[in-house]
């Protein structure tokens, strides 16, 4: 996975973020920030890194993550974080009609 992490280390550093409106939350250590660095970083490591998918919906919940929306063919993500916390609201975005429905919702 090295130089598919160093690939993606090279394209991020040819971006430029603004300002960002939420925390940024990084499976490699389920923690949040705002510093567009650290984001990079952050998502550069986790190509190789293991996912701390626990502790990272633990710690969104924990911090008043209510809804959680997966995005992309398929329900898997959402499947887990429905174990992890039945509480939350779950939305799929995989088509237009999807899409549609998700943004009614919000």
């Amino acid at each position: 996975m090295m130089p598919a992490q160093e690939r993606l280390a090279a394209d991020l550093a040819e971006l430029h973020y603004g300002e960002f409106e939420f925390p940024i939350v990084h499976n490699v250590d389920a923690a949040g920030n705002n510093d567009a660095d650290v984001v990079k970083t952050k998502l550069t490591e986790q190509v190789s890194s293991p996912v701390r998918w626990l502790q990272t919906i633990e710690g969104m919940t924990a911090g008043g993550v209510e809804r959680f929306v997966e995005i992309g063919p398929g329900k898997v993500l959402t499947g887990l974080v429905r174990q992890i916390n039945r509480e939350a609201v779950y939305s799929n975005i995989e088509d237009t009609e999807s899409l549609s429905s998700t943004l009614d919702s919000l």
